[in-house]
């Protein structure tokens, strides 16, 4: 399925503390998670991950792999085993409790409380998400406001892909869409790696959570700049084709099908009822951009509009993708006009 949520047997490992979950699968728990509240209920407790040697079928004993290792779990549906990924001899698995151990310990530092948790593809990767207690809020010109609120995702893989990483995730509540801004020399992610000599531990992610209010600082700053940059429906036109690279289209197909896309966001510009409020200027823009790609863009594979909703959604927690970079570049480029 196209938001590849790990399903066993029917049941999601997904979990939200709210009751409006993003796409009707798993739990909605309906209230403020702890650490084992998120792991209960999105069937992330109890996997035992761990390292069994690789061998090759021969006669008449089988072949050893030397240096690499399969890694695989308790399945915490039917109890069965699942293999996850191939991966070195340095390589150490960081079992999800251990992660959520971590993750407690910043909510005690920084007022932040578990929203979701969940698996994907199969087991291989996992994520946690915190909302931390700042916002940032703009007063609308019709007189409501423009609020932002920022995330916190741990995100985890258990099949050698990456290491256990934090990616700060602005989140604007009004449409519900996530940021994805460069912000010069800030940083919005942080890694802990899998071997024995860096486990994830609280020292760094304390670090991580510094780091993480210095991002926040940084893309505050950024975005009250374009707040207060005027922007007309021209220019807004121009930048989105400038954007989607319009004009550099190799063929007429690709051409047409570019300016639908920038069309679709000047459309947003002029007539979103989540933009009214910060009409006019360059945050308009962006944030045209941002719920153009969160709520509007076709999502290739899905079979359904909740796998496509579901989809736009996890994708607000991935640390890469075109989305995100599309997001960067868009946020850069209204910096810089």
């Amino acid at each position: 399925m196209a938001h590849e949520l790990d399903i066993t047997a029917g049941q999601v490992s997904f979990a939200d503390s709210r009751s409006d979950a993003w796409h009707r699968l798993g739990q909605s728990v309906g209230h403020t998670m702890s650490a084992r509240d998120a792991l209960d209920a999105a069937h992330l407790a109890g996997w035992n991950v761990r390292k069994m040697p690789i061998q090759v079928p021969h006669q008449p004993a089988p072949l050893a792999v030397p240096d690499f290792f399969a890694t695989v779990r308790t399945n915490p549906i039917h109890g069965g085993v699942d293999v996850l990924g191939v991966v070195g001899s340095k390589y150490e698995p960081v079992q999800n409790e251990a992660s959520c151990d971590l993750l407690d310990a910043l909510v005690d530092e920084s007022g932040a409380h578990f929203e979701t948790a969940g698996a994907l593809r199969g087991g291989r990767e996992t994520f946690v998400t915190m909302k931390l207690p700042n916002s940032m809020v703009f007063d609308g010109h019709d007189g409501s406001q423009d609020r932002t609120e920022f995330y916190l995702a741990a995100l985890n893989s258990h099949d050698g892909s990456s290491a256990f990483r934090f990616l700060i995730t602005p989140v604007r509540i009004v449409c519900a869409n996530t940021q994805r801004a460069a912000i010069g020399s800030a940083k919005a992610s942080f890694a802990i790696r899998h071997t024995g000599g860096a486990r994830a531990s609280i020292n760094e992610a304390r670090s991580a959570l510094k780091l993480t209010w210095r991002y926040i600082d940084a893309f505050e700053a950024e975005a009250a700049k374009l707040y207060a940059a005027p922007m007309d429906t021209e220019q807004v036109r121009h930048f989105a084709d400038t954007l989607l690279q319009v004009d550099q289209a190799g063929t007429a197909a690709t051409a047409r099908h570019r300016r639908e896309r920038a069309g679709g966001i000047v459309r947003l510009w002029t007539s979103s009822p989540t933009i009214t409020p910060i009409a006019g200027t360059r945050w308009a823009a962006y944030n045209a951009v941002t719920e153009y790609l969160d709520h509007i863009v076709p999502v290739r594979g899905a079979r359904t509009a909740g796998d496509a909703s579901a989809a736009r959604a996890l994708r607000g927690i991935s640390a890469s993708g075109s989305t995100g970079s599309l997001k960067a570049e868009a946020f850069h480029m209204l910096q810089t006009l």
